[in-house]
């Protein structure tokens, strides 16, 4: 039998002394007070004393007491109350003592009494008022992100966990006491153990009249020296929150006294050590074990987070847990990861000898990927799935990506990413960083990013950031460093840098697993690099050089949360084109606001590209939709060189091109074979017979509408029809050679194949021309003088009309874009001009319009002579008009030879006799020159300061006009030789 616990009862003793000597302070306070207040109502003294009364009540409620009270009672101890009693007698006893104290206080002034019960209130009401006094509202957040907290309720339990804790809880509570029995609950970090343990305390509590739940934190107290004592006294707080037992807390402290040992204790200079008490460690334990047995509780003490200390504080923490073994009404479980504590070679393993004995019943937590990914794809929408912080519309957003990672887990691949996604604070971490790149801001479904690569990248700066670094400073800032591939003009494969090789091997496990899944050439499986699609070439990380420089973006993403303009990503062309191919109309694709000209041109450019590469499929109605709606652009479109040549000259190949895939051919089904019946549908298009009568394209593009600019289209788009450009356009070219014998050959010599195809296309378009300008007297070179600015810049560039509107041989304010504009209005002359005059035979340069006659297939070169006939004759013809002098030696000017082709020793542009015809007779131009020469050289243009510009050079009068002179005087000696002039 145990001796009882003195100073248990001491202190209810004591307790019951003071509690009496209280009450009757407070009754000689209050009947001194009496007579002050006796002409009082009763409701005005009842009113104070029911506040009072309030006041305590509801201090006491916030307090617990009433829950303490129920403790108490429910635990018996009419001892303890005997005890308090026996202390009330005490003070009656004790009266005489106190007899002087007594006197002072019914002595003392009446107003001491309303003084200590306002200071009395005033302590009670503080805490009360601080509690409740309404706080102002908090501004939530506009940034959201998951936090890493275990879970408490079914409702949280993403992962399924409620069986199998509910399944662990009832087997702790049925396992009975026994002395040392210890549950080990092994699992890697972030697997959810402490949520594990907090569904399983749901059931434990249920049993509250069996059971008590302590959980010690030992990471909490990782500094402190004694861990043994910290558990105690965690032990002896948990046990007296749910069961009214005076005596554990004596015995806890002598037990804590114990293990500490001797203690040294200094007064006034004297260094004094006190010894503890004779008893055992043992002899205490079972001091508190029956204490436990008494109240009829068992204690499960849950310690967590083994793991996350090091190796010689979880030795300790055992160590400490160890010497309580002798309890026989408590389980143990442990939390921790096996693999963690034995990650050190030497504590590691010891304590790992530790938990082998220990640990009587072992539980290892797992999570299945089927788990990781049900949440990815679905669970993740529930308001309960702790996703609630996160807005709406931005885990819309974040779905894609969700989805895509499902994806991943679902693939034969998935075990290798369960290191690096596999739990759900891993899914969190990834989560929150994709967060922190403000997606909601994003749409990734419209912009180049392949999303596997996101996520490799994203798993890359998560969890190897020097390795991300490295990546970063290589491929960023326009360079290409170890990690992008590669490839060679002359080689079809793409490989990886030289170094690729030996990064994977400093980097083993799943930093090497990652890289390859980004970079290696072998996995990703590229193929031929000649025919890779656009759409790979756009989207994957392993890009980066030239107009590719897809990693730079991607780690701009996750670094500098800089996403691409939606107008700078193939994906937006790629959706509008499908969005065409299923029925939308082009127009209404281009009012989109991203397709509005009046910003920039590029978006159209990159549609017609996107569109003609995926025009083989079109069906009719489709294709008919691009070719009209192409045309009708035309004049929308730039015509000048903004660092191109301007979008409306590229679009005539893009129109050839969509001729040649998409327009013939087409029914409801499948595509025909490009058999001669089939393909020669061009022909009509282009010439307006059958059922495209009215609408050949011919007559559309040199509308009188469309002025000189149309004639440059019409010209550029039969320049581009010439078989001998080698253009890749089979079916245009067949098209146009048995549009004029179906029996003719469309295979064999290019430059028979060239001669015969552009023939009626040259006859038809001199016809044309003929018609509009010959035979009205109409001046075509002055005309394109007079082609306004607008029609140059185009929808896009309009703002610049202030701009291209000034004198480009100005000095005074920026002339550039006047320049550009001149250039281009010059080169548009000189072009139409050049082709239609022409009669050189096939060279690989196309055929000149002038080598055909006007009809029939004698190839006598007549247009040239005609057209020869009208430029000297009309346009350059000082007699017709005075100023055609100017549009002569502009033209002249206009083709001066480089250097680099005469192989003269001179810099600059000059005039040379092959080169300054410009396509026109040289002969022709001799005997203009004989004819003209000396009223031209009468003018005295030579002083003017008249200049002409060209994409490539500017001439000026006074520095080129004598070389030019020289050389037309060659030209005319030339002449005179070859055809003597009659006398006048």
């Amino acid at each position: 039998m145990k001796m009882p616990e003195l100073l248990v009862f001491a202190k209810m003793f004591v307790v019951g002394l003071v509690a009496a000597e209280v009450c009757r302070t407070t009754y000689y306070l209050g009947t001194a007070f009496a007579p002050a207040i006796a002409d009082f109502s009763l409701w005005a003294r009842g009113i104070p004393v029911l506040i009072g009364l309030a006041v305590c009540v509801v201090y006491a409620v916030n307090r617990g007491a009433h829950v303490s009270a129920v403790q108490m009672g429910r635990s018996l101890r009419f001892d303890l109350l005997i005890a308090m009693c026996l202390g009330v007698w005490s003070n009656q006893l004790a009266m005489p003592w106190l007899s002087k104290f007594h006197s002072a206080l019914r002595a003392s002034d009446p107003c001491w009494a309303p003084v200590a019960f306002l200071l009395f209130c005033t302590v009670l009401l503080s805490p009360i008022v601080q509690q409740h006094w309404p706080r102002r509202r908090q501004t939530t957040s506009q940034l959201h992100f998951l936090a890493d907290e275990e879970i408490r309720r079914q409702n949280d339990d993403l992962l399924s966990n409620e069986t199998q804790a509910k399944s662990f809880a009832e087997i702790v509570l049925a396992s009975g006491a026994h002395s040392g029995l210890v549950f080990g609950v092994d699992g890697p970090w972030g697997v959810g153990k402490t949520s594990f343990i907090n569904l399983a305390e749901r059931y434990w509590e249920r049993a509250a009249d069996k059971v008590i739940v302590c959980r010690f934190e030992p990471l909490r107290y990782a500094s402190e020296p004694d861990l043994a004592d910290r558990l105690i006294r965690d032990l002896s707080a948990a046990i007296q929150n749910r069961v009214f037992a005076p005596e554990f807390r004596p015995a806890a402290s002598r037990y804590s006294r114990l293990i500490k040992g001797k203690a040294d204790v200094s007064f006034l200079g004297f260094k004094l050590s006190l010894e503890p008490s004779q008893e055992t460690v043992d002899e205490l334990l079972d001091d508190i074990d029956e204490v436990l047995r008494r109240i009829g509780r068992r204690v499960i003490v849950v310690i967590d987070d083994l793991d996350r200390l090091d190796a010689k504080t979880v030795n300790n923490v055992l160590f400490a847990t160890r010497r309580t073994f002798k309890l026989s009404q408590a389980t143990y479980v442990l939390c921790y990861d096996t693999e963690v504590l034995a990650g050190s070679k030497e504590e590691g393993s010891r304590a790992r000898e530790f938990l082998e004995k220990f640990v009587t019943v072992k539980l290892s937590l797992f999570v299945d990927s089927s788990s990781i990914r049900n949440f990815l794809q679905r669970d993740w929408e529930k308001s309960e799935s702790q996703l609630e912080s996160v807005p709406s519309d931005t885990m819309v957003k974040l779905g894609a990506v969700l989805n895509e990672l499902a994806e991943i887990l679902a693939g034969e691949s998935a075990a290798k990413y369960l290191p690096l996604i596999g739990d759900l604070r891993k899914v969190k971490r990834f989560i929150n960083a994709i967060l922190l790149m403000q997606i909601e801001k994003t749409d990734l479904g419209r912009t180049d990013f392949n999303k596997r690569d996101l996520i490799h990248l994203m798993l890359l700066h998560l969890n190897y950031p020097g390795l991300f670094r490295r990546i970063y400073a290589e491929e960023t800032e326009g360079r290409s460093g170890t990690f992008s591939v590669r490839r060679k003009y002359d080689e079809s494969e793409f490989k990886n840098a030289d170094g690729f090789e030996q990064v994977k091997e400093e980097h083993p496990g799943s930093a090497k697993f990652l890289l390859e899944q980004l970079f290696d050439v072998g996995v990703l499986k590229l193929g031929d690099g000649r025919n890779i699609e656009e759409s790979v070439l756009r989207s994957r990380a392993c890009f980066n050089k030239g107009d590719t420089r897809n990693l730079e973006s991607f780690l701009k993403l996750i670094v500098r949360f800089a996403t691409p303009e939606p107008q700078e990503t193939f994906v937006l062309y790629q959706a509008a084109v499908d969005r065409v191919r299923k029925g939308r109309k082009i127009a209404s694709v281009f009012a989109e606001a991203e397709f509005a000209l009046e910003k920039q041109e590029t978006t159209h450019d990159q549609f017609w590209r996107v569109l003609v590469n995926h025009a083989h499929d079109f069906t009719s109605q489709t294709a008919e939709d691009a070719i009209e709606t192409l045309v009708a652009y035309l004049p929308c479109y730039s015509s000048f060189d903004n660092d191109d040549r301007g979008l409306r000259p590229r679009s005539i190949y893009s129109l050839l091109r969509l001729l040649d895939r998409a327009g013939w051919g087409r029914t409801a089904g499948l595509r025909r074979v490009n058999s001669p019946e089939n393909v020669i549908e061009i022909a009509w298009r282009i010439f307006g017979e059958e059922k495209f009568v009215g609408k050949g394209l011919l007559e559309r593009l040199a509308t009188p509408e469309r002025g000189i600019l149309g004639w440059n289209d019409l010209m550029l788009f039969r320049l581009q029809c010439s078989a001998d450009r080698g253009g890749q356009l089979y079916n245009l070219h067949t098209a146009l050679i048995v549009h004029q014998d179906m029996s003719a050959p469309s295979s064999g010599l290019v430059s028979q194949l060239a001669l015969m195809g552009m023939r009626t296309l040259s006859q038809q378009v001199f016809a044309h021309f003929k018609r509009t300008y010959i035979e009205p007297g109409r001046n075509f070179i002055a005309e394109a003088r007079g082609v306004p600015v607008d029609a140059f810049l185009g929808q896009a560039f309009a703002h610049l009309r202030e701009e291209a509107s000034l004198d480009p041989g100005s000095d005074q304010g920026d002339t550039t874009i006047a320049r550009r504009v001149a250039a281009a209005r010059s080169f548009a002359a000189s072009f139409v001009i050049y082709h239609l005059s022409n009669a050189l035979p096939p060279n690989g340069s196309g055929v000149g319009c002038g080598y055909y006659d006007e009809s029939g297939a004698e190839d006598g070169g007549s247009i040239s002579r005609l057209m020869n006939d009208y430029v000297f004759g009309h346009c350059f013809s000082p007699i017709v008009d005075g100023d055609n002098v100017q549009l002569f030696l502009d033209h002249c000017l206009a083709h001066l030879s480089s250097p680099f082709h005469t192989g003269r020793d001179e810099e600059g542009y000059v005039a040379t006799k092959s080169g300054l015809p410009g396509g026109l007779d040289p002969k022709a131009m001799g005997r203009y020159w004989l004819t003209h020469r000396n009223h031209i050289l009468g003018l005295g243009l030579q002083g003017s300061g008249r200049c002409v510009f060209l994409p490539s050079y500017t001439a000026f009068y006074r520095d080129d006009l004598e070389g030019v002179f020289a050389v037309l005087d060659e030209l005319a000696e030339e002449a005179v030789s070859a055809t003597p002039v009659p006398d006048a």
